[in-house]
């Protein structure tokens, strides 16, 4: 018998990154994404983004660009 990774899941870190995200999001893994880096890449063509010290945001809880 062997084990194999399933992947991993990356969850959102909430609007302040001191409470949880409202929507219990998380970025779904798919089945070719084994890494880290691979599904925070499938996060990002979803909208999610990357904050200084590794946040991960969910695009509800992503501060919204303004112009």
């Amino acid at each position: 018998m062997s084990a194999h990774s399933l992947g991993v899941e990356i969850a959102c870190n909430g609007p302040t990154g001191r409470d949880d995200c409202p929507d219990s999001a998380a970025i779904p893994a798919r089945f070719t994404s084994r890494t880290a880096r691979q599904v925070r890449a499938d996060g990002r063509s979803a909208g999610w983004q990357v904050r200084p010290g590794g946040r991960d945001l969910c695009p509800n809880c992503a501060p919204k660009e303004t112009r």
